[in-house]
């Protein structure tokens, strides 16, 4: 009991020292006053528990400044990383020109050479056609979240193969190329 006292005395008295010129970092960082108040809070938050759980900082001051730029430098990567599903679905959605010259229905039957199940093939199908999750739980007899699930990994399989080879293995098809999807 008088250990956690301590440590929350420890904590608090932390806070007052630091918080503002954190805060003033954090904001610098994140260009956004709620996501610096967010990043401040989580080091506090998990200053706590590695102290609880008897883990020794040297410097605190610089533990937390190291945390706040990792966490707010974590929140873009995934910010980013949305950013990148969404033009991913929307490049999707609506095959460019090159694509639509090419046959949209050859680009689909390459999906299956990177992995795809035929499951997350036909979800991104459904999907290309401007069904909503909800109706392609219905079509497929899915729950919603599990069509979810299918689109975010089949999102996850092509980004990876765009990534490995420019894309190649999707459009291996349209040059009469055969590739198989990696083991």
């Amino acid at each position: 009991m008088a250990a956690s006292l301590n440590l929350e005395c420890e904590v608090a008295d932390l806070y007052t020292r630091e918080a503002a010129g954190l805060t003033r970092y954090a904001t610098t960082l994140a260009q956004d006053r709620d996501a610096a108040r967010d990043a401040v809070q989580e080091a506090f938050f998990r200053y706590f528990l590695c102290r609880s759980s008897g883990q020794v900082i040297s410097s605190s001051k610089a533990w937390l400044f190291r945390v706040i730029r990792n966490y707010i430098l974590d929140q873009k990567r995934a910010a980013s990383r949305k950013t990148e599903d969404l033009e991913l679905v929307r490049n999707l959605a609506s095959p460019g020109p090159a694509a639509a010259a090419a046959g949209w229905a050859d680009l689909l039957d390459g999906l299956p050479r990177i992995g795809l199940s035929p499951r997350e093939i036909e979800c991104l199908r459904l999907r290309m056609e401007d069904l909503r999750y909800g109706e392609i739980a219905g079509v497929m007899g899915l729950e919603t979240g599990t069509v979810g699930a299918l689109l975010a990994r089949a999102h996850g399989k092509i980004r990876k193969a765009v990534n490995a080879d420019g894309g190649r293995a999707l459009t291996g098809t349209l040059t009469g190329e055969k590739r198989y999807a990696p083991g």
